[in-house]
């Protein structure tokens, strides 16, 4: 069947306009409660990156620059730390398409200026995430290569620790592709980490990898006890489980949203929310309240009709998926979730067609 039930989302706020649109959006609530979103936009300059707040979800302060002012800044991640700051880590690329990461903090309402992660080697880099531990470490992951037809992607980290940063190192040995590298924090202080690896566009295997104070564990194939699949997001319980969310492509096309909790080493069923209904299924995020009410997001596209969809879990299954809206036209993508200080949970996401999208954004509040 198709997913044709809309559910109990606010009205979505569009927080674009043409002619740039946006791409690329994430969110991220601050301990105060306020919430940061972050896309880029399309401009004559280049993408450009635009930051904008809420306390509610429905009144959201004009767009402000971050980031370079001219070529492309993309992929934009964000974090919100106990004292109101905001980390942003992107890729900046040139026309050539080498490419850096950079970092950029707001505090008290300004952004600073853009400092580079990655040497200027004439390479490229892509993925970047960032993430913060405790007494004030963060963790910087990404991908990146040689401009080379013959290198791949090797996945990498930084820490940065007592106001250093320290050296590139890898995850990954470069004999297969990686992609989609991502780390979040834990309630505890602790981090998780995760990529994939293989051929670009076919089935590629999922891993993940714990870090503490400036040490990551010996990575964990997910795949290997579970299924192929790309873009793991991350979850995380007071009661001390992970829940990873990813998607798998079969021939080429996603098919399969697919999730799993429990922890390293000790992960329990994979289940599979979308099971039984048609079409492409692909960009998933997931979000847990302080109730334990998990909430998963993802793009679908039956072909004649495409809307972000959810489904909720209170416990082991998960609801048959709903609409969070229906915005009539285009494809959605990549959304990010987050829950605010209240429980509410707020997504954000672009829709439209080739080359050109707008950013949408809507609450749930879940009982």
């Amino acid at each position: 069947p198709t997913i044709d039930a809309v559910g109990r989302w606010s009205t979505p706020v569009k927080l674009t306009t043409s002619p740039g649109g946006g791409y690329r959006p994430q969110i991220a609530a601050g301990p105060a409660g306020m919430l940061h979103a972050l896309y880029y936009e399309r401009t004559d300059d280049g993408d450009l990156i635009r930051h904008r707040t809420s306390m509610d979800g429905q009144i959201w302060t004009s767009p402000v620059h971050l980031g370079h002012h001219t070529n492309r800044n993309w992929g934009p991640d964000l974090v919100t730390q106990g004292d109101g700051s905001v980390v942003v880590v992107y890729d900046h690329a040139l026309p050539d398409f080498q490419s850096r990461g950079f970092l950029t903090v707001y505090r008290q309402g300004e952004w600073s200026e853009p400092v580079a992660l990655t040497p200027d080697d004439g390479g490229e880099v892509g993925s970047g995430h960032i993430a913060d531990g405790i007494n004030g470490e963060l963790a910087y992951v990404f991908i990146g290569k040689r401009l080379d037809p013959s290198d791949r992607f090797q996945a990498h980290f930084r820490w940065y620790q007592n106001g250093t940063w320290g050296p590139i190192q890898d995850f990954t040995d470069g004999t297969e592709d990686a992609w989609h590298t991502n780390v979040e924090r834990r309630p505890d202080g602790s981090l998780l980490a995760g990529w994939d690896v293989g051929t670009g566009g076919a089935e590629t295997r999922l891993f993940v990898v714990e870090g503490r104070r400036g040490q990551w564990t010996t990575p964990e194939n997910i795949s290997a006890s579970s299924k192929p699949g790309e873009r793991v997001h991350f979850a995380f319980g007071k009661d001390g489980l992970d829940h990873l969310t990813w998607f798998h492509k079969v021939a080429g096309r996603p098919v399969h949203i697919y999730v799993r909790s429990g922890r390293p080493g000790d992960w329990g069923p994979t289940t599979e929310p979308s099971q039984g209904y048609g079409g492409f299924h692909f960009d998933p995020d997931i979000a847990i309240n302080n109730n334990g009410v998990r909430v998963l997001v993802w793009g679908w596209d039956s072909g004649e009709q495409a809307e972000l969809v959810y489904s909720i879990s209170r416990g082991q299954n998960w609801t048959p998926p709903r609409r969070v809206a229906t915005i009539g036209s285009g494809k959605p993508g990549l959304p990010s979730i987050t829950v605010d200080s209240s429980g509410r949970f707020i997504v954000i996401w672009n829709q439209g067609v080739r080359g050109y999208n707008e950013v949408y954004t809507s609450t749930l509040e879940v009982q």
